[in-house]
């Protein structure tokens, strides 16, 4: 089996090392990497290495946090260069925005802008014909429901999630993912939605 750096894997991939780094993390494929400095720090080794065919693993997780087909199968309603900064696990939430978007009047002109991940919870921006209140109505429908069905779904994984209070990045996850918010601050379980409690 042949073994690749994370340095070269990266740029193969087209990324940072510290994205490349994130994302094994993330997915929890540490143990996938190898070192054999055995006293080496995952995240500072100069020396760490993965099967090359693992790439291909990469190279497929990297299109889904890109959301690749989701941009190719909905270009329709999607303005160009629109920004999606938000985990793959929200997908199925964007897939519900994008149908709803078709089925709105042409007249509307409405378009996704942005869809990224703020505070813990997917916020929607959208391209519109201003002069229409029914369709800034109904935008503004779409935007709070889901961004309230974002706080009950990883965004890592798309599993059932809550929200997680942490003083370094609040996040909406499940137990499986709970780890990338480590630590939590009091009143983590307890506050469902930091937008009602005051974190807006």
């Amino acid at each position: 089996m042949a073994f690749i750096s994370l340095e070269t894997a990266a740029a193969r991939l087209g990324v940072s090392v510290s994205y490349l780094r994130d994302l094994i993390d993330r997915v929890d494929r540490i143990r996938t990497v190898l070192d054999p400095d055995a006293e080496a720090d995952f995240w500072s080794s100069k020396t760490a290495v993965i099967p090359q065919r693992d790439l291909r693993v990469y190279t497929n997780m990297i299109a889904q946090r890109r959301f690749v087909r989701f941009r190719e199968r909905y270009a329709d309603v999607l303005v160009d260069g629109v920004e999606l900064t938000c985990g793959p696990g929200w997908k199925s939430l964007l897939d519900r925005v994008a149908e709803r978007i078709r089925w709105m009047p042409p007249e509307w002109c409405v378009r996704l802008r942005k869809a990224r991940e703020k505070s813990g919870y997917l916020v929607l921006g959208f391209e519109y014909d201003r002069d229409r209140p029914d369709a800034y109505n109904e935008l503004e429908r779409l935007r709070e429901e889901v961004r309230l069905s974002s706080l009950a779904v990883c965004e890592e994984c798309g599993r059932s999630g809550r929200f997680r209070y942490s003083p370094r990045r609040s996040l909406t996850l499940c137990d499986k993912h709970a780890r990338l918010s480590e630590p939590v601050l009091p009143g983590d379980g307890v506050m469902a939605d930091p937008a009602s409690d005051g974190g807006r």
